[in-house]
């Protein structure tokens, strides 16, 4: 099984609050902690921060992270069945909230298969 990593960005709403753009981020650095798998942490590493590129090319988002798991499996699980991430998303992660415009979401196993 190869390592998967998982990319995500958000771009936040006008109207969100500094309180609640730190919420986002430490309820997702958090998650490492949160997200269980047969009772047990599976995330390997949660790496985050605001965007600072001054090139033109970061279509708005404002803050990315970095989280990275050990196989495909561990992230299919991560994205439909762990309730802690799906939590995340209710609270953090959908528009209807207020806090996030817009998300933007990249998985990759490391190397080359031809795309």
């Amino acid at each position: 099984m190869s390592p998967v990593t998982h990319v995500v960005s958000f771009k936040f709403s006008p109207d969100a609050t500094v309180e609640q753009r730190a919420g986002l981020y430490n309820a997702l650095m958090g998650l490492k902690e949160s997200c269980k798998k047969d009772g047990e942490p599976y995330i390997l590493s949660v790496k985050g921060g605001r965007q600072i590129s001054k090139e033109p090319f970061h279509h708005d988002m404002q803050i990315g992270f970095i989280v990275e798991f050990a196989s495909s499996e561990d992230l299919d699980h991560y994205a439909s069945a762990d309730e802690a991430h799906q939590a995340f998303i209710k609270e953090w992660a959908v528009p209807e909230r207020g806090v996030v415009a817009g998300v933007v979401v990249l998985d990759f196993e490391e190397g080359w298969n031809g795309a």
